[in-house]
């Protein structure tokens, strides 16, 4: 899924995923974060970084669990707002079917 500013790729995962020797418990979620290098300036990747784990450990308890899920921020000049960034994450995740029923922002 891909918004204005932010990009979502959501991925249920198999039972027998593992990290190291261990399994991946079914019930979380893995979140990987990256950021164009479009975006010039290692100071402002990694502010946008921080943007989107911040927002997405916020909407943590309202995901459905046993999903990988990677976000991209796409080029943007200037910079959105912390806000922007929470308001368009909760969108996304609401499109691709990710909140639980009935717990919207």
């Amino acid at each position: 899924m891909s918004g204005r500013n932010v990009v979502l790729y959501a991925f249920q995962r198999t039972s027998n995923v593992r990290r190291g020797r261990r399994p991946v418990p079914a019930g979380v979620n893995r979140i990987g974060v990256t950021a164009s290098r479009k975006i010039r300036g290692a100071v402002k990747r990694n502010r946008v970084k921080r943007l989107l784990r911040e927002s997405c450990r916020l909407l943590e308890p309202e995901l459905i669990t046993g999903y990988d899920f990677i976000l991209m921020m796409k080029d943007a000049d200037p910079l959105p707002e912390f806000v922007q960034v929470q308001k368009e994450m909760t969108s996304l995740f609401k499109r691709a079917g990710m909140l639980r029923a009935g717990e919207a922002l």
